[in-house]
């Protein structure tokens, strides 16, 4: 189970049972953190746009991602960003570093389409949240987080 709760305008986090930070929602992004490799990341990421997809088709009848029975993830590089991808469709957005020092960790950041509301963006974090809390390690210190908005295209 996770707690959302209001983290400033149109941001919230993700609060576990332990009280820990483990997430957040800002304008149409939904973020976890507390991941140790880059392969418990992809793992999330591949799970995590699983339901996601069928959250949103569930709430709009439209797929959100086309996902590969047979994921083949990797990490890209982007400009400044890095994202794990399945192909040629991003899965989610890597963030590195997310404690600082020798225990940093990895957050992954999943990106909703344009129409997506605040509340399906809460909706579908509680639901993602069920998938990927199980890999989280540790808590997630959500003043390093980059807020800075990144678009899906």
């Amino acid at each position: 189970m996770v707690a959302i709760l209001a983290h400033g305008e149109n941001a919230f986090r993700l609060v576990n049972g332990a009280g820990q930070d483990v997430g957040w929602v800002r304008s149409r992004a939904i973020g976890f953190g507390g991941f140790r490799t880059n392969e418990a990341a992809c793992a999330a990421a591949v799970d995590g746009a699983r339901v996601l997809a069928s959250c949103l088709k569930r709430e709009f009848g439209v797929a959100h991602l086309e996902l590969s029975d047979r994921p083949r993830t990797r990490i890209v590089r982007d400009g400044a960003d890095e994202w794990i991808v399945d192909g040629r469709v991003r899965l989610a957005r890597l963030l590195r570093d997310m404690g600082g020092g020798r225990n940093a960790e990895l957050a992954i950041e999943f990106l909703l389409p344009p129409y997506a509301t605040d509340g399906v963006a809460i909706s579908a974090a509680q639901i993602v949240y069920g998938v990927v809390g199980p890999g989280l390690t540790g808590s997630l210190d959500l003043r390093v987080v980059d807020t800075t908005p990144h678009d899906a295209a």
